[in-house]
């Protein structure tokens, strides 16, 4: 004790009082009744002297004083250490700082002396401030983004986290999907191979295109990207998925559409070299079933060659509807009267067992369209479906007008927003499994015994080539729906064409003929002659135009084979008629002009085409109007 009432100096061990001064920390003691007996120099702005011996209330503001003797009175009342986490001091400059203060009995609840310890923690409190920030904007993220996002455990696959976006894919609620497995939104068969490949990643990352399933059972095809996290201060993983279901769905629609380009691009190629042959058959069979004694066995025989000729001729007019080298002969056309007339005709093609049942909702349904296609369209439908029900059934064509909206459009980018003619063609035959569904179109593919295979396929081209589109429902045992969209004309009304065959004009005009094929270009040559007309033939253009620089004057038709080496038709006519502008022309080609680039030639007067094969009445009237 000091003398004159002087407060007594508390005496600290040498140890103490040198780990008390060099800590960076407020060190202090009092006593019972809030006396100071000691401070170290980490009180910035106070001497000891000013502190040592006095009362709390003689050195603190008072609510700093009020905080700490309720801390004193509270660690006498229990005997155990009074904690204060939030110390809050504003320096002179404004500066915000924070401690964590505690007042400490020493010697139990019998203690005569308290330790008030205050550490600072304002780094501390910032970057928890910084933390709870970010974890804010990652919580954003996470509930905004629109992709799904599940959080689970390795080690369980339980479900710790998922965000609203998963409840839309998957239909379970996020609450509803806490604590569920993982392996609930994958397939049974799958959910082996999940479990082991989760438990190889480790702390690796993985990204795949997997099967999974809804709650409902429906299936799904999802991206998924697989990483570790940290989550509640614990070890987990996060799944980002994608649901690619469509987008897979359409990129097969655009594989089968390239594939099927790419085969229509050969079966052309194969189809025009064809024709030239099926060409050169009919021609010579023709010559020699003229010269034949009628009735007799060649002329019969002959006969048999030129129908099949004409069958190899159909044929190769499918293949190339198919690759897009021939088109329709485009019209005003009712969808509905053409279903109508056809109906009968069907009937007698189906036969018995087949039940036939035309449902005609709307009429008319105008279209610009080819009558003899679209026959042809219904026609391939309705065998393709009575081969599907062997034992008999009922097939169903039904035509009527259809509003076209966004959502199929999405699935079928091609078409419109709007009214369009809608044939459907439904059995209830064996149906298809997907696999089988996504070749139909494809040209000699056939699950039947009998047939081509060319059905579908020229159904296809023929659907697209009248800017359609077609789709299939099925499934196996429940029979198959094809579904056909025609653009409507509402403009334009149905009417009807005939077409009255003559026999083959004749005529005596001097023609110049240009064929690379010799054999196509010696029965050409052979059948304008037998017709009365003045012939000379060439190999390629460029012997053509050899020919008529020699006697410009001399020529009034030049037949052009459009493709042709060194000089082709279109470009030998085009020097020909530098020198005899009104120089008329009748191309040849085995192709469609849309094809051959030869559409904007064929609307200058004095020019025509003829598609390759052809007869010879064909052959004598068209250059018969040429020239008329």
């Amino acid at each position: 004790m000091r003398e004159n009432g002087e407060h007594p100096t508390h005496d600290l061990g040498a140890e103490w009082s040198a780990l008390a001064e060099h800590t960076s920390d407020f060190v202090g003691l009092m006593d019972a009744n809030g006396v100071a007996l000691f401070i170290n120099r980490s009180v910035r702005g106070a001497a000891r002297e000013d502190v040592e011996g006095k009362r709390l209330e003689d050195f603190l503001a008072p609510d700093r004083a009020r905080d700490v003797r309720r801390m004193l009175e509270e660690a006498k009342r229990t005997g155990m250490p009074s904690v204060n986490e939030a110390v809050r001091v504003v320096a002179l400059d404004g500066a915000e700082r924070w401690f964590v203060e505690k007042c400490v009995p020493i010697g139990g609840a019998a203690a005569s002396t308290f330790m008030l310890v205050r550490t600072e923690t304002t780094h501390l409190r910032r970057t928890e401030a910084e933390l709870s920030a970010s974890e804010e904007r990652y919580r954003v993220l996470f509930e905004s983004n629109p992709d799904p996002v599940l959080v689970y455990d390795p080690s369980t696959l339980e479900l710790l986290a998922a965000n609203p976006s998963a409840e839309l894919l998957y239909g379970w609620t996020a609450c509803e999907l806490g604590g569920r497995s993982l392996l609930d939104v994958y397939p049974g068969a799958a959910r082996a191979q999940v479990r082991r490949r989760v438990s190889e990643l480790g702390e690796r990352q993985w990204r795949d295109v997997v099967d999974q399933v809804r709650r409902d059972g429906s299936g799904l095809r999802a991206e998924v990207f697989d990483h570790p996290i940290r989550f509640r201060e614990s070890q987990a993983r996060i799944c980002v998925v994608r649901d690619v279901t469509e987008r897979e769905r359409l990129e097969a629609q655009l594989r089968q559409s390239q594939k099927l380009e790419a085969v229509g691009v050969f079966a052309g190629g194969v189809a025009h070299d064809f024709n030239n042959l099926l060409g050169i058959i009919t021609g010579f069979a023709e010559a020699a079933r003229e010269a034949s004694e009628p009735g007799s066995g060649a002329a019969a025989d002959l006969t048999h060659v030129l129908d099949a000729a004409r069958r190899g001729a159909e044929l190769t007019r499918k293949l190339l509807v198919f690759s897009k080298k021939q088109r329709p002969s485009m019209e005003p056309v009712d969808l509905a009267e053409v279903v109508v007339d056809f109906a009968a005709m069907l009937r007698r093609i189906v036969g018995e067992p087949i039940v036939l049942e035309v449902i005609q909702r709307h009429a008319p349904l105008p279209l610009v369209g080819d009558r003899t296609y679209l026959e042809q369209v219904i026609l391939n439908l309705v065998m393709n479906a009575r081969q599907a029900m062997p034992e008999g059934g009922k097939v169903t064509v039904a035509v009527s007008r259809v509003e076209v909206d966004a959502a199929y459009v999405l699935k079928n980018p091609w078409a419109k927003v709007g009214l369009w003619a809608e044939l459907r063609v439904t059995d209830e035959g064996t149906g298809m499994d997907a696999a089988t569904a996504q070749r139909v179109y494809e040209p000699f593919f056939s699950t039947k015994s009998e047939g081509t295979g060319l059905g579908l396929s020229v159904v296809h081209g023929i659907v697209q080539h009248h800017g359609g589109t077609i789709s299939l429902e099925t499934a196996p045992g429940a029979g198959s729906t094809f579904r056909i969209h025609l653009p409507l004309a509402l403009s334009l009304t149905a009417e009807d064409t005939g077409h009255l065959r003559l026999r083959a004009p004749r005529g005596s005009e001097r023609v110049l003929i240009a064929e690379d094929e010799p054999l196509l270009r010696q029965i050409t040559e052979r059948s304008l002659a037998r017709l009365g007309y003045r012939v000379v033939s060439a190999r390629n253009g460029e012997e053509a135009l050899r020919e008529f620089e020699e006697t410009p004057d001399a020529f009034d038709l030049v037949v052009l084979d459009v493709v042709m080496p060194k000089v082709g038709g279109r470009e030998a006519l085009r020097r020909m008629r530098a020198v005899r502008p009104d120089l008329k022309a009748l191309f040849v080609s085995g192709y469609a002009p849309e094809s051959t680039g030869m559409t904007e030639v064929l609307r200058q007067p004095g020019m025509a085409l003829l598609q390759k094969p052809f007869t010879t009445l064909e052959l004598a009237e068209r250059v018969r109007q040429v020239l008329d």
